[in-house]
């Protein structure tokens, strides 16, 4: 959860993500794992604002669940 709230909160000196949490995250992790969550982080990263402007309908299939 450390490594993607640094990810997604803007840091006004530009570097989210310093080398002491992505080591502790490898330590956690091996190599696949670790490339499977900085994949996940990005979909989230995307979609996440993607909804927000978007608006859609919970529960609707997809293609007809936004609203006007």
């Amino acid at each position: 959860m450390e490594l993607v709230e640094a990810v997604l909160t803007p840091n006004p000196s530009g570097e989210r993500v310093p080398d002491s949490l992505y080591a502790k995250a490898s330590a956690c992790y091996d190599a696949k794992a670790l490339w499977t969550l900085v994949m996940a982080i990005a979909h989230i990263g995307f979609f996440a604002p993607a909804a927000l402007i978007a608006k859609p309908i919970p529960g609707m299939p997809p293609g007809q669940n936004y609203t006007d």
